[in-house]
């Protein structure tokens, strides 16, 4: 039997009411991956049917079969969500956002990070780059001002013009953007 092939599509981040449903924090903001499938695998191997799925503010709510409780819930807080890669429809020629997560960062010839998450605050979409010397984190957004090309063989992102955002991260910390973003 041949291996599925696993794509992640968000995380699960915390509880919804007292039967057991969970939110999950999208990592694209196109959804309609629960078109197509009813079916998710939590760390890549456990699988679990989803009997009721509903989109709020963004958030998607769902509900497995199987966890009953805000107890069980609890314990699958924090994992990342997997679909199976061959029903989304898809070209050949196209890559998911999460397959680009681990994607070298380069800037002026250097490495300075990879791309450990994503995020969208309506106003497009965003790379949160991991600092490969301190851990830092840093919000670059997608554009053609700021990324010089994506090479998707070698597993790398070329930006450009971010040199004074970087310097701008450097002089406040992430958390203090946390407050503002209000991430999940």
């Amino acid at each position: 039997m041949a291996e599925l092939e696993l794509v992640s599509i968000g995380k699960l981040t915390k509880t919804h009411a007292l039967k057991g449903a969970l939110k999950m924090r999208p990592f694209n903001v196109n959804t309609d991956f629960f078109n197509y499938t009813d079916t998710i695998y939590l760390k890549a191997k456990d699988k679990y049917t989803i009997t009721k799925f509903q989109l709020q503010n963004g958030i998607i709510i769902l509900t497995l079969d199987g966890v009953k409780s805000i107890e069980e819930a609890e314990k699958l807080r924090g994992l990342e969500v997997f679909i199976e890669k061959d029903i989304l429809p898809i070209d050949e020629d196209e890559i998911l956002l999460t397959e680009m997560l681990g994607f070298e960062a380069i800037l002026n010839g250097k490495v300075f990070g990879y791309i450990s998450d994503f995020a969208d605050y309506n106003a497009g979409l965003i790379y949160v780059i991991e600092d490969i010397n301190n851990k830092e984190k840093y919000f670059l957004p997608e554009g053609d001002d700021f990324i010089k090309s994506i090479d998707y063989d070698k597993k790398k992102i070329y930006f450009q013009n971010v040199e004074e955002l970087l310097e701008w991260y450097i002089l406040l910390p992430f958390q203090y953007f946390l407050k503002f973003l209000n991430p999940l």
